[in-house]
């Protein structure tokens, strides 16, 4: 340390101060270098990410519109077709596809709902009627609720459906 202090103070006036400012300059690019540099990086690419997420959101909007539309012309065509109640078309559709030895219960809770109760049913199938009730039938699923049996692919389920306007 004592030599570098001799050998500072042995410089002239003007070589100290070129030396500082040199330092100076090197921390300034340093700095530079290893914290702004890196941080510019950071935001541009967040940005790209930003852009591209605005995107693929404008996208699926306009996805999503077309599906509701195309949904709107499916559902109202299919449904307008089937003028039962909505408890027999859930009682019926639910035999059809296979589910009549697990359904338990079909009963009106509401105006426009029906609570379904399935014991031991298939849950693919339990999952597919429900699909084309929505698809085709014009119900939403309030509420679902589903217990694993032990059984393989069987489960205790209860449905809220309700009739979609």
């Amino acid at each position: 340390m004592m030599v570098m202090r001799d050998a500072w103070q042995n410089l002239s006036l003007r070589d100290q101060r070129m030396l500082l400012m040199g330092g100076a300059l090197a921390l300034l690019l340093l700095a530079y270098a290893l914290l702004w540099l890196p941080l510019q990086r950071s935001r541009d690419d967040l940005r790209q990410q930003v852009a591209a997420a605005q995107a693929s959101l404008r996208w699926m909007r306009a996805a999503a519109e077309e599906l509701n539309l195309r949904r709107g012309v499916l559902g109202s065509a299919e449904t307008s077709q089937d003028h039962r109640s909505l408890l027999a078309r859930v009682d019926s559709g639910a035999r059809e596809q296979g589910l009549g030895a697990a359904l338990m219960r079909v009963e009106p809770s509401a105006e426009g709902a029906v609570n379904v109760v399935f014991q031991q049913a298939s849950f693919d199938a339990l999952v597919g009627w429900l699909e084309s009730m929505s698809r085709t039938h014009g119900t939403r699923i309030a509420e679902f609720s589903a217990q694993s049996t032990g059984a393989s692919g069987q489960v205790d389920a209860r449905a809220l459906l309700v009739e979609s306007p």
